[in-house]
């Protein structure tokens, strides 16, 4: 697995001034939360803590590259304490960041090497989600960089980080829709793995009737939503003002928000629930994604006839705007639609 970076806190300590057992107990006292990476010609592996506890490792030496994990492989790195030759670096992560990627360390290839060439995403993830699959899909550039990690429960996207050239390794189930989006245009190369242990759909059904754990809800929280929102609403602005003056869109949209506001009410500008400007959505209200989604794209088809009026002699601005608005929604209809939102807009204009 392509492994988390969080926050640095000491990176390429060398073992020659630094005692891994006495750094080891110092972590633990000091209720440390991360992954600590050790290497050394021969061996190399990373220790997870959660809390001051090691709860997890995996490691990687000797002259056959033999791959060990869990207690086994913590306490090959912890011997080689002692040794000059080595560098240790360790990074911060909450516990439960932590425990997501410890949960995934006992793995098995599903699907090596699927390349966007061949594969859309949004159609694997749809057979993942058809087989009910628990594990995770490393995504790498097509010249084998690592790009992120997506987390699978029974099939559902539940948490992702992605992993820029510098800095920390960014988490977070927002970013799921976008970064599929970037990964779909860019092309990439995807590794499928499923927890080990772990059963298939058939197993499942096959199995005698249990009790079940109501399954993981979609990934629809709202605010997964407002940052693809806040970009259709920004390109739309973009273009109006700039076949208008500045404030034009922004007008426009504020009057559809007093129309729309009996039926959401979180549009409405005296309940301070939400608010578009300078091109930043901000949402402070409680309502579903999908009507959260409903709300403004009822809000910007309302806004067309007040922006037709600014131009009544320009025929062709109708025609542009409406060409502008479906290009803006084409763009996010991937991420939508994994988001459980209906992307059928051929009906939008209507």
């Amino acid at each position: 697995m392509i492994f988390p970076r969080g926050e640095v806190v000491h990176k390429d300590l060398s073992t020659a001034y630094t005692d891994l057992s006495a750094l080891v107990s110092t972590l633990k006292s000091e209720g440390f939360s991360g992954t600590v990476e050790i290497e050394f010609p021969q061996h190399k592996g990373t220790l997870f803590f959660s809390s001051g506890e090691i709860v997890d490792a995996e490691a990687k030496g000797g002259a056959e590259g033999k791959k060990l994990a869990g207690q086994e492989a913590a306490q090959a790195l912890l011997g080689l304490t002692g040794q000059k030759n080595g560098m240790i670096s360790f990074y911060r992560l909450p516990p439960e960041r932590v425990a997501i990627v410890t949960k995934n360390l006992q793995n098995e290839i599903v699907f090596k090497g699927l390349s966007t060439d061949f594969t859309r995403l949004e159609g694997l993830l749809h057979k993942l989600r058809e087989d009910k699959l628990s594990g995770f899909i490393e995504v790498l550039t097509k010249d084998n960089q690592p790009m992120g990690v997506l987390f699978l429960e029974e099939g559902e996207p539940v948490e992702m980080y992605t992993q820029p050239e510098t800095g920390p390794s960014v988490f977070g189930r927002k970013s799921i829709p976008i970064f599929v989006e970037t990964v779909t245009k860019q092309g990439a190369i995807f590794d499928v793995y499923r927890i080990r242990g772990g059963v298939s759909k058939k197993e499942k059904e096959e199995a005698p009737a249990v009790p079940l754990a109501s399954p993981p809800p979609k990934v629809e929280d709202t605010k997964e939503l407002i940052p693809i929102f806040q970009d259709i609403l920004s390109r739309v602005e973009k273009w109006v003002d700039g076949a208008a003056q500045r404030g034009t869109f922004l007008k426009a949209f504020n009057r559809s928000r007093m129309e729309k506001s009996g039926e959401f009410f979180f549009l409405d500008p005296f309940s301070g629930e939400f608010s578009y400007q300078d091109g930043t959505i901000r949402f402070a209200g409680e309502t579903s994604g999908k009507d959260f989604a409903r709300g403004i794209l009822e809000c910007l088809r309302s806004s067309l006839p007040h922006l037709e009026k600014e131009f009544p002699k320009n025929r062709m601005f109708p025609l542009k705007l409406r060409a502008e608005i479906e290009s803006s929604l084409e763009y996010h209809k991937g991420a939508l639609k994994i988001l459980g939102i209906d992307t059928d807009f051929s009906s939008f204009f209507q």
